[in-house]
């Protein structure tokens, strides 16, 4: 085994904690999206009824981007109880145009801060498209996270793109490959990051695999305030 992995196996491990020390790895955005059951627009509108260990909230959903072809709609969302656990908080009374991504259990929508609780202005203009149509085009695809920057980064199989932030630096999105970019198939099968859409096209070309392949990702950075 090559010395240099045992060197680096504690900071795996760190980064690799699970969720119920609520200490949790910030994920790319299109990661989010494929990994989770349910994500929604809406406004949280006060405390609902609390069951077993979960806390209620009571909610108006504004838009579902992503569930199950049987769930059309949700008026009440659930967190856990315990803040350590990764319960979430509401700090106000009301909070509006929140992007709640989580997971279904018995029908009912559970959410953690270890799943995203966003404020839809701070997404850029791409990241609103990826999680309304484009995200999807690109969950047959892994993004592999670039952990170890000072050191070559992992190289991938045909289905990956390698995520590699600003200065290898993972508590909040920056950079172009996290606000302006996906990873998806090609017209050759092989997943690459592109640039998303400003603008939802017309049904018929929408994200077709032709254009996203002569959308290449360019250089560009902004930082999330």
């Amino acid at each position: 085994m090559d010395p240099s992995f045992l060197l680096a196996l504690p900071l795996l491990l760190v980064l690799a904690r699970p969720c119920d020390t609520c200490e949790c790895k910030l994920l790319h955005p299109q990661t989010v999206y494929c990994m989770s059951d349910v994500v929604i627009l809406a406004d949280i509108l006060g405390p609902a009824k609390n069951i077993g260990t979960r806390r209620g909230f009571k909610i108006r959903m504004k838009k579902l981007f992503k569930a199950p072809s049987n769930v059309t709609a949700f008026d009440v969302i659930y967190t856990p109880l315990d803040f350590y656990s990764c319960g979430y908080l509401v700090r106000t009374s009301f909070q509006s145009d929140l992007l709640i991504a989580g997971y279904l259990t018995k029908g009912k929508l559970i959410f953690t801060r270890c799943h995203l609780v966003y404020h839809w202005y701070q997404l850029t203009t791409e990241q609103r498209l990826g999680f309304d149509t484009g995200y999807s085009v690109g969950c047959s695809c892994n993004i592999e996270t670039c952990i170890l920057c000072w050191r070559k980064c992992p190289e991938v199989d045909v289905t990956d793109c390698v995520w590699k932030q600003d200065n290898c630096k993972y508590n909040i999105w920056t950079g172009n490959l996290s606000l302006f970019s996906m990873c998806v198939p090609s017209v050759s099968g092989q997943c690459q990051w592109t640039r998303a859409p400003r603008r939802r096209p017309t049904p018929t070309s929408y994200l077709s695999r032709t254009q996203l392949a002569l959308s290449p990702t360019t250089p560009q950075s902004r930082t999330q305030s």
